[in-house]
C-alpha cells in the first residue's frame, strides 16, 4: 500500500513502518479536525449573527470546493486507477485522517486500510474476476460510519456483503459535508445519538443543511451538495466510485473558474 499509494500528491510520503509506527514526512500544520475546532469557535466568537458573512470569511465557498476536491483525489488515488477493479480501502475515513501540507489535505492513518480481494472465475481475463465482498469492518458504529454499517447493525444476521471501496465514498461523504457545513453529521439542527442517526439514515433522510448554504446558489455550494448526493446514494450499487466524485468536483472547479 505504502509503495504503490504514495506517490499520489493527496497522500503523505510515507518512508517505512513497524506494526504500527509509520516514517512519514514531519506536518506541524495538524489536521482537519484541527481546522474544524478553529471555524466552529471563530463562529462562536463573533458577535456580528451573521452566519453567512461569518462562514464565508472562514472559507469561501470555492475554497470548501478546493477542498472537498482534495478530500475525494485522496481516495480515488487509494482505490487506483481502476475503478472496476479497486486495489485498497481505507475503512476509517474521518476528518482526524486529513493531515494539512503545504496547502493541500492528505488522507493519512492506514491502520485499518486493507487489500480488496478478487476471485478468480478461472479465467484468464478481467471478466473472470469479481471483487469480494464484505458484511463486516471491524468498526465501532457511531455516525461517521456508512450507511450500510448502520443497516448492519438493526440486522446483524443479514448475509449480504459490500463492495469496501464504495463504504469509503459513503465516509468521504461526511467529510465533505464537515468542510461544507463546518458542521459533524446529524448535528443540525439538533444533535442526534448514533441509535437516532442510524434510524434517520436507513429510512433514506440525511443530515440537514443550515440555511445560508442550502438556499445558496452559489455555484460552489451547488457542486458540493451534488456530490454530496452522489456519495450518500442509497444503494451502493448505484453509487458513484470515488474517481468519478473526484471529476465531477474537478469540472465544476473548472467551470467556475475558468
Amino acid at each position: 500500500l505504502m509503495g504503490q499509494r504514495s506517490s499520489s500528491k493527496f497522500i503523505p510520503n510515507l518512508y517505512g513502518y513497524c506494526s504500527v509506527g509509520v516514517m512519514m514526512d514531519f506536518m506541524p500544520e495538524g489536521n482537519m479536525h484541527d481546522y474544524i475546532k478553529g471555524a466552529r469557535i471563530s463562529a462562536r466568537e463573533s458577535k456580528s449573527g451573521n452566519s453567512i458573512n461569518e462562514s464565508e470569511k472562514i472559507l469561501r465557498p470555492v475554497d470548501r470546493l478546493k477542498i472537498a476536491i482534495h478530500i475525494a483525489t485522496s481516495v480515488a488515488d487509494l482505490h487506483g486507477d481502476d475503478e472496476s477493479m479497486p486495489s485498497f480501502f481505507h475503512n476509517d475515513i474521518c476528518c482526524h485522517q486529513y493531515l494539512f501540507q503545504d496547502g493541500l489535505f492528505k488522507l493519512n492513518d492506514f491502520n485499518y486500510a486493507k487489500a480488496i480481494l478478487v476471485k478468480h472465475g478461472g479465467q484468464s481475463s478481467k471478466q473472470g474476476k469479481e471483487l469480494c465482498l464484505r458484511s463486516s469492518f471491524g468498526m465501532r458504529l457511531w455516525k461517521g460510519r456508512s450507511l450500510e454499517e448502520h443497516q448492519k447493525s438493526l440486522n446483524p444476521s443479514d448475509p449480504s456483503g459490500y463492495r469496501p471501496d464504495k463504504i469509503d465514498v459513503w465516509m468521504m461523504g461526511n467529510v465533505i459535508y464537515i468542510i461544507l457545513t463546518d458542521l459533524y453529521t446529524f448535528e443540525f439542527p439538533k444533535p442526534l445519538s448514533t441509535k437516532e442517526a442510524t434510524a434517520e439514515l436507513v429510512a433514506g433522510r440525511r443530515s440537514a443543511y443550515p440555511g445560508h448554504i442550502a438556499n445558496s446558489t452559489d455555484p460552489a455550494y451547488v457542486a458540493i451538495k451534488k456530490a454530496l448526493d452522489m456519495c450518500w446514494t442509497q444503494d451502493w450499487r448505484e453509487r458513484p466510485s470515488a474517481r468519478e466524485v473526484s471529476n465531477y468536483l474537478m469540472r465544476k472547479l473548472r467551470e467556475i473558474t475558468g
